[in-house]
């Protein structure tokens, strides 16, 4: 399989549905919200994503399985690790879609076992798309992006979800995190949180409450771009993993201390 076509692949379904999204975006008496089983919104535009993003990647890649986040879980579990599977998100930043805030994208990764191959993000409201393929750098529209170098506590900038943590994190976050840095945001699409980290928008990202298919394609792209993610404890969660997880994400010269602070 060449990387190279399956970024060009990506990048075109991730590019047809995130014109889908656009193009819907606003017209909220058609969304057909629902709640799914954790708590998190669904509506019509995210299935109709996934299946646009799936439909043109099978004609492409027929043998390639996938795994989605609107799929049938069983289907999900059936994929077998120790090959090609793709990745998908099809409305990352549902819940703002959703009241209206432009701030969401489609996420598709290739991965092979545990690794993410290749990483794809379109954000059809700002018109950037960050891609990556493994050992060949991360990039924004074309162009090469790097983390940043900042790492004094009191210069960093940083996306902070934190409120479905147990208390005592929680606590430690606010008090050792929160109250010491420059300033910290929630932006509503954490594949776009952990870009902004990559392209050195952002120095970090603490979530917590989320899917591989948020992370596949954007803690790629993020180490492409010099950055580090993982779990709390510092280690890696083994692809693919269903469960939800917490993750930070930083430009690689804060992670430890972060990791210590929380």
């Amino acid at each position: 399989m060449q990387l190279e076509d399956v970024l060009r692949h990506s990048l075109a379904a991730g590019r047809q549905a995130a014109k889908l999204l656009k193009d819907n975006f606003g017209d909220a008496d058609t969304y057909n919200v629902s709640v799914k089983h954790d708590r998190s919104l669904v509506t019509r535009v995210d299935n109709e994503s996934q299946q646009l993003i799936i439909s043109y990647l099978k004609k492409q890649f027929p043998d390639v399985p996938f795994i989605a986040e609107e799929q049938d879980r069983q289907a999900n579990i059936d994929v077998k690790s120790d090959s090609y599977y793709f990745v998908v998100d099809p409305l990352d930043g549902t819940a703002s879609f959703v009241i209206g805030i432009p701030f969401f994208c489609t996420s598709v990764a290739l991965c092979r076992g545990k690794q993410s191959l290749i990483g794809v993000l379109v954000d059809p409201n700002h018109n950037e798309e960050f891609t990556a393929t493994i050992g060949k750098g991360a990039f924004l529209n074309g162009r090469r992006i790097a983390v940043s170098k900042r790492h004094n506590i009191d210069n960093l900038y940083m996306n902070v979800n934190h409120t479905k943590f147990e208390q005592s994190r929680y606590e430690r976050i606010n008090a050792n995190i929160l109250k010491k840095i420059k300033r910290f945001h929630k932006l509503g699409s954490l594949c776009l949180e952990v870009a902004y980290v990559a392209s050195g928008r952002l120095d970090g990202s603490i979530n917590n409450d989320l899917s591989m298919w948020d992370i596949a394609a954007a803690g790629l792209i993020l180490e492409e771009a010099g950055g580090k993610w993982t779990l709390l404890d510092g280690s890696k969660p083994t692809f693919p993993v269903f469960e939800k997880i917490d993750i930070v994400a930083t430009n690689g010269l804060i992670h430890d201390e972060i990791l210590n602070r929380i």
